[in-house]
């Protein structure tokens, strides 16, 4: 892997890193209250944002080298790591009020859609370089 592709990883980790942090704030703040457990959820969002930050830039990588093979490796990972804090948030919660829970599947839908765009962006934008 080039130098350019691991500084694109490694900010691709930072930045899901630090993301994770604003989550486990919000979740700390607004959702301990219905039986999210913060310091779990805090854990699991931390390991697993360092996790997707890697495999999505893997990812990333794999689709501009059309490189299949390795595409089927990290794909599954990424998507895990992705989902894996809210599907924690969304089986430990108890009752959430309706207001809450369409909060959380809003956040989630526009934030899958942000990283989706992001990634076909890196995607081109590594294309174009190659």
């Amino acid at each position: 892997m080039g130098s350019r592709r691991e500084q694109i990883e490694r900010g691709w980790i930072l930045v899901s890193i630090a993301y994770g942090g604003l989550r486990a704030a919000l979740v700390w703040k607004f959702l301990h209250k219905y039986g999210v457990n913060p310091y779990i959820f805090g854990v699991i969002e931390f390991v697993s944002a360092a996790i997707y930050g890697k495999s999505s830039a893997q990812v990333v990588g794999a689709v501009v080298d059309g490189a299949w093979v390795r595409l089927r490796k990290w794909l599954p990972i990424a998507a895990f790591s992705y989902f894996a804090p809210d599907g924690y948030v969304f089986l430990s919660a108890g009752h959430l009020p309706s207001d809450m829970l369409a909060i959380l599947i809003s956040v989630v839908a526009v934030t899958l859609a942000l990283t989706g765009v992001g990634m076909f962006a890196q995607v081109r934008r590594g294309r174009r370089v190659s």
